[in-house]
C-alpha cells in the first residue's frame, strides 16, 4: 500500500509540470495569480507553422548531435568499465575519481577554459567542438552506470567461455554483452537527455551558429514569451520519451536475440 501511494505521488509530480506546459501551450494570456488562464489561442502553434524548416532543422540538429554523444558516451564508457573490472591497483581509484571531474568544476569555469582551447583547435563555432563538450559532460553519467554494472557481472563467465575453447571477442559478445545490453540502454538514453538539454555551453562552444532545441528556448523565456517557449518545450519532452522509449526496445530486442548462445 505505501509504495503504490508512493508511486501514484511521483506518477503527479510529473505529470501536473507536463499539465501545466500544454496549458501555457494555448493559452493567450495567463497573468498571474489567475488559476486559470483567461483566453485560449493557438498563436503558438501558427507561429511554428509559419516556419516549419526551422523547426524540423532545429529538431534534427539536436537529435544527431545527442545521438552521436550517447553513443561516443556508452563506447568509451564500456572500455573504460572493462578496463577498470581488469585492473587493480591505486591508478584504478585515481582514474575513478577524475571521471567525476565534470561533477565537480563549475560549468562557467569550465567552459571558459575549453572555449580557449576551442579556438586553438580551430573548433570553436563549429559542430564537431559542440559535440566535443557535449560528451565531457555526458561520459561521466554513461561511465558510472556501466562500470557498476560491469563490476556485478564480472569476468568470471567469460573466463568459463575462454576454458570450453571460445575466444576473447565471442566470450564477450555472447555473454557479457548482453547481459550489459539494459545498463547500455539507460547509458545511452542518460547521456542523450544530457547533451540534449545542454544550453550553456551549446551557446558558448556553438557562437550561436549551432542551433538546438534548447538554445531557442531561451530566448522566448527572456522575452516572457511562455506560450511559444512551452511549445518548445514540448516537442523537447515528446523527442525525450520516444529516445528513451527506442533505446528500452533495443535492449530487449537484442537480448531475445542472445538467448541462445553459440560459441563456436
Amino acid at each position: 500500500m505505501y509504495r503504490k501511494a508512493v508511486n501514484i505521488l511521483i506518477l503527479i509530480t510529473i505529470l501536473i509540470p507536463i499539465a501545466i506546459l500544454m496549458i501555457w501551450a494555448f493559452s493567450a494570456r495567463w497573468p498571474w495569480p489567475q488559476v486559470f488562464p483567461r483566453n485560449f489561442s493557438l498563436r503558438g502553434f501558427e507561429n511554428l507553422m509559419r516556419q516549419p524548416n526551422q523547426l524540423l532543422t532545429l529538431i534534427l540538429s539536436s537529435v544527431f548531435i545527442s545521438s552521436c554523444v550517447a553513443m561516443l558516451s556508452c563506447m568509451i564508457a564500456l572500455m573504460t568499465a572493462r578496463a577498470m573490472v581488469m585492473a587493480k591497483g591505486f591508478f584504478k581509484n585515481f582514474i575513478q575519481l577524475t571521471i567525476a571531474l565534470p561533477f565537480l568544476i563549475p560549468v562557467i569555469v569550465f567552459a571558459t577554459g575549453i572555449h580557449q582551447k576551442m579556438i586553438e583547435w580551430g573548433w570553436a563555432n563549429k559542430l564537431c567542438g559542440v559535440i566535443f563538450v557535449h560528451l565531457i559532460y555526458s561520459l561521466p553519467y554513461a561511465s558510472y552506470l556501466v562500470i557498476d554494472a560491469y563490476h556485478a557481472v564480472g569476468l568470471h563467465l567469460e573466463e568459463q567461455a575462454w576454458i570450453l575453447g571460445a575466444n576473447k571477442w565471442k566470450a564477450f559478445w555472447k555473454i557479457t554483452f548482453p547481459l550489459l545490453l539494459p545498463v547500455l540502454a539507460t547509458s545511452l538514453a542518460m547521456s542523450f537527455i544530457v547533451s540534449f538539454s545542454q544550453y550553456f555551453l551549446t551557446l558558448m562552444i556553438g557562437g550561436g551558429k549551432i542551433q538546438t532545441l534548447s538554445v531557442i528556448i531561451y530566448p522566448y523565456l527572456q522575452r516572457n514569451d511562455r506560450t511559444i517557449a512551452s511549445i518548445y518545450a514540448l516537442f523537447f519532452l515528446i523527442i525525450s520519451f520516444l529516445v528513451m522509449g527506442l533505446f528500452s526496445w533495443f535492449s530487449k530486442y537484442y537480448q531475445r536475440k542472445y538467448e541462445k548462445v553459440d560459441f563456436y
